[in-house]
């Protein structure tokens, strides 16, 4: 699917997977926050596209991919704005249980980010 907002446009393609409420939540925060990051600072001249992927991998493994082809991010540049968003999406994949890859397109960037669709056991105290 795709939509447009103010000369970007965000395409997705989701796979139909069963998730945990609370993997769902985290996923949609990460989600949330990369999308909004790519509009605030990928495309500085207001025009271009963020991609999200959501696929199931093998082993009861998926994959969330989001991507812009915009200025990209140099490497061992600090991050811009307050960092906040940055911190949220490593406390999300920090539940998740899964580590967030950033790799650029060049151009663009492009996040990455494996996580276990296995429902997680909860051990009461």
């Amino acid at each position: 699917m795709r939509s447009q907002v103010h000369g970007i446009s965000l395409s997705y393609n989701i796979e139909p997977i069963d998730l945990e409420t609370d993997t769902s939540i985290n996923l949609g925060v990460v989600v949330t926050e990369l999308v909004t990051n790519a509009f605030k600072y990928a495309y500085p001249d207001g025009v271009g596209e963020i991609r999200v992927r959501l696929s199931k991998l093998a082993g009861e493994q998926a994959e969330l991919v989001v991507e812009d082809d915009g200025v990209g991010k140099a490497d061992g540049a600090p991050a811009k704005g307050t960092g906040v968003g940055s911190r949220i999406i490593i406390a999300m994949c920090i539940s998740l249980g899964a580590k967030i890859d950033y790799r650029n397109l060049q151009p663009g960037t492009a996040a990455h980010l494996v996580f276990s669709t296995k429902p997680r056991r909860v051990i009461a105290a």
